[in-house]
C-alpha cells in the first residue's frame, strides 16, 4: 500500500519543493521508499510501503518500456496469474512486483486490463508517447484518488491534504455536503467532498487526462447493476458463497510481510478469521496468526464472549485493548488529520486504536471485514426492506411471518432500535411514491425533533437525496454500497494507512460481490436471521455459537456514555463548534438544542459527535464556512 501524487500546469512550470512536500506529507502512507519524476510541466510522485516484491526492483516511478510511467497505490492479488499469462504472449519481467504486470497489462490491453484484475488500487499511468495521464480507482473504491482541476492546473493525490498544500490559498467548506454530514449523517457518497473544489474519482471509475488541451473525460468501467438475479436453491447459493469467499481470502492471505486480522467477534470478522485459519491449515502455509480487537468493560458494547469463541477454535493469537473516553477528545484533532473530513462516530477512533495497536505488534497487513452488511443483508435496516417488498406483492402471511421472527431473534436484542419504526418504513416504503415518503421524513424524523438546523437546510438536504429504496432490495443494496460503504471505506483507508498498514477487505472480493448481488434477498435474509447464506455456507468452518448468534452490536464505543459522563467538557465542545461553524450555524439555536438533551444523548444519536468534529475539521485546516 502506498501514497501517491500528480501536479500539472498547462500555464508553468512545477514547483519542485512545494512537490516534494506534497509528496512528504503522506510520508506514513509509504515509509519504505519514496520518488519522483519531472518532465516539463509534469510531476509525479509515491511514497511506498512494501508488501510484495520487498526489493528495489518495485520502487515507483515506474518507468516502463521507456513509455509508461506508473504512481500506483493498492494491491493486485492476482498478479501471478495474470503474470503467466502475460508471458504466454512474449512478455517477460525483471521483477516479482505487481506494479510491473499492471504496466505490461495496460500495454498489452490498454483499459481492458482492469477487467482481469481482482484486487484494490488507485493508479496514474502516464502515456509519454499521447501524452495523456490514465487514472483508475478500483470497483468499489477501497482505494482513494483524489483530485482538482481549476485554471490550467490538475492534481490528483491519494489525500486531500496532498491537494491542499499544492494548490495552496484557503480553501472553502462545499457546504451543502457538509450539512449532509451533520444532518444525515453521510458523506463520500458523491463525486464531490467537503473541501470545496476538490472532487474524488468515485469507485469503478477511469478518467484520462489530456495535457496537451487541458481536458479530462471520466468513463465508469464497473456497474454491479448489471449482474442479473440467478434462480438457485439456498443449497447452491451458500455452495458458491462459500467458494468464492474461500478463494478471496486466500488471495488476500499474499505478502511477503505479517498478516492478522481486526477481530470485533460479530459474524463478519469471526467468518474472515475462520476461514483465513482453515485456508492457512488446508494448504500448510507457515503464516503467524494475530488478530487485533476492540473491547469495553461494559458488557453493553464489548463482545470479548464471541471473540473468546473465535480464538478457541483457531490458532490466531488474540490481541484486546480497550478504548478510553478520556482520550478521544484528546487525540481529535491527530485521527481528523489523516481522516482529512470529519468522522461519523467515536467508533472510528476505537478503529484508529485497533491499527496503532497492530502496528505495535508488528503486523504489516491486516484483513477486515467491510461490505459484508451492505451486500448480504446484515444491518437492521433490511427488515425494512423484505417486509415492504412482500407487502408490495400482498404476500401478508409471509410477511407476518418476517415480523414475528424479527421480534423475537433481533428486536429482543436491539433495545436502543425502535422497532416500530422499522415496521412503518416497511409500510411507506412498499406503497407511498418517493416525493411523499421525503415530505413525510422531513416532517416525522427531523422538523419535529427540533434540530439545530434551519427549516430549509432540512428540507433542502432530505430533498436533493435519493432515499433508500424499502421496496426494491437490490436498489437499497446498491445504495448502501454507494453511501454507507463508501463512509466506513474512508474511514479504513485512513486508520490503516496512518499505522502504515495495509488494510485488506475480503467481503469486496469483484466475484464474491457479484455471487452475493445474483441472490434474491430471501437468500439473505430468512425466518428473521440476516446473512443467511452466510451462515448456510460456512457450517464447518464457523463455532456454532458464531453462527447462531442473531444479536449485532456493530463495530461500536459507549459514545453516550462518553459524552454525557463529561457534560462540561462537551457542552464547551458544542459551543466551539458551533462558533466555529457560523454561519452555517447559529450558535444560539444549537445551544438551545444541546441543553434539551445535555447528559441524556440516546445510544446511536451520533449529532453531537458529527457536529463537535465539524468544528474541529474547520478550524484544524483553516477552511473558509
Amino acid at each position: 500500500m502506498c501514497g501517491i501524487a500528480g501536479y500539472f500546469n498547462v500555464n508553468g512550470n512545477v514547483d519542485h519543493d512545494r512537490f516534494e512536500e506534497m509528496v512528504d506529507i503522506i510520508s506514513y502512507r509509504g515509509p519504505d521508499d519514496r520518488g519522483t519524476f519531472y518532465e516539463g510541466n509534469l510531476a509525479l510522485g509515491h511514497r511506498r510501503l512494501s508488501i510484495i516484491d520487498l526489493s528495489e526492483a518495485g520502487h515507483q516511478p515506474f518507468i516502463y518500456a521507456g513509455r509508461y510511467v506508473v504512481v500506483y497505490n493498492g494491491e493486485i492479488y492476482n498478479y501471478k496469474e495474470i503474470r503467466e499469462e502475460l508471458k504466454g504472449f512474449g512478455y517477460s519481467f525483471a521483477s516479482e512486483s505487481d506494479t510491473e504486470v499492471l504496466a505490461a497489462s495496460y500495454d498489452k490491453w490498454g483499459a481492458d486490463c482492469l477487467s482481469r484484475f481482482n484486487g484494490m488500487w488507485a493508479f496514474a499511468i502516464y502515456d509519454r508517447q499521447e501524452k495523456k495521464l490514465f487514472l483508475s480507482r478500483d470497483r468499489f473504491g477501497v482505494k482513494p484518488l483524489y483530485y482538482y482541476h481549476k485554471d490550467g492546473i490538475f492534481i490528483f493525490a491519494s489525500e486531500e491534504k496532498q491537494i491542499l498544500k499544492m494548490a495552496g490559498g484557503r480553501f472553502k467548506v462545499n457546504r451543502p455536503r457538509l450539512m449532509e454530514y451533520m444532518i444525515r449523517g453521510v458523506h463520500d457518497h458523491t463525486e464531490e467532498t467537503m473541501f470545496l473544489d476538490i472532487m474524488q474519482l468515485r469507485g469503478g471509475h477511469n478518467m484520462e487526462y489530456y495535457l496537451a488541451n487541458d481536458v479530462r473525460k471520466v468513463t465508469r468501467y464497473f456497474d454491479l447493476s448489471g449482474t442479473g438475479l440467478v434462480s438457485r436453491d439456498i443449497e447452491e447459493a451458500a455452495a458458491d458463497f462459500r467458494r468464492c469467499f474461500e478463494d478471496s481470502v486466500r488471495l488476500r492471505l499474499r505478502a511477503d510481510v505479517p498478516v492478522g486480522y481486526c477481530l470485533s467477534g460479530g459474524l463478519d470478522s469471526s467468518s474472515i478469521v475462520c476461514m483465513a485459519d482453515h485456508v492457512i491449515k488446508k494448504n500448510g502455509l507457515d503464516i503467524r496468526q494475530e488478530s487485533i480487537s476492540s473491547c469495553f468493560e461494559d458488557k453493553r458494547y464489548d463482545e470479548r464472549e464471541y471473540i473468546d469463541e473465535v480464538l478457541k477454535n483457531t490458532d490466531v493469537t488474540g490481541h484486546m485493548i480497550f478504548p478510553q473516553g478520556g482520550s478521544v477528545l484528546e487525540d481529535l484533532d491527530d485521527v481528523l488529520w489523516h481522516m482529512d473530513e470529519p468522522f461519523g462516530s467515536t467508533s472510528m477512533y476505537a478503529q484508529w486504536n485497533v491499527f496503532k495497536a497492530a502496528k505495535e505488534q508488528g503486523l504489516t497487513v491486516m484483513l477486515d471485514g467491510q461490505g459484508a452488511d451492505e451486500q448480504l443483508a446484515g444491518y437492521t435496516g433490511f427488515y425494512s426492506v423484505i417486509f415492504a417488498e412482500y407487502l408490495k406483492r400482498f404476500r401478508f402471511k409471509k410477511f407476518k411471518h418476517e415480523l414475528d421472527c424479527y421480534r423475537r431473534l433481533r428486536a429482543s436484542t436491539e433495545k436502543f432500535v425502535n422497532s416500530k419504526k422499522i415496521v412503518i418504513e416497511a409500510l411507506i416504503g412498499a406503497f407511498l411514491p418517493s416525493r411523499i415518503q421525503k415530505f413525510g421524513k422531513i416532517h416525522m424524523f427531523y422538523l419535529k425533533q427540533g434540530l439545530p438546523f434551519e427549516p430549509e437546510d432540512i428540507k433542502k438536504t432530505i430533498y436533493g437525496i435519493n432515499l433508500y429504496p424499502a421496496g426494491d432490495s437490490r436498489r437499497y443494496i446498491l445504495d448502501q454500497l454507494k453511501c454507507n460503504l463508501s463512509m466506513l471505506l474512508h474511514y479504513e483507508d485512513r486508520n490503516s494507512m496512518a499505522h502504515s498498514i495495509e488494510s485488506r477487505v475480503p467481503f469486496m472480493d469483484p466475484d464474491l460481490a457479484k455471487c452475493a448481488f445474483a441472490m434474491p434477498i430471501d437468500h439473505k435474509l430468512r425466518n428473521g436471521i440476516t446473512k443467511y447464506v452466510v451462515r448456510e455456507g460456512l457450517k464447518d468452518v464457523l463455532p456454532e455459537k458464531i453462527r447462531n448468534r442473531y444479536s449485532k452490536l456493530g463495530f461500536v464505543t459507549p459514545e453516550d456514555q462518553w459524552i454525557n459522563g463529561s457534560p462540561e467538557v462537551f457542552r464547551k465542545e458544542m459551543e466551539e463548534a458551533a462558533l466555529a461553524l457560523t454561519p452555517l450555524l447559529k450558535r444560539e439555536t444549537v445551544m438551545a438544542w444541546y441543553d434539551r438533551i445535555e447528559g441524556r444523548v440516546a445510544r446511536q444519536d451520533f449529532m453531537p459527535w458529527r457536529i463537535i468534529c465539524a468544528g474541529h475539521w474547520v478550524r484544524l485546516f483553516d477552511l473558509e464556512v
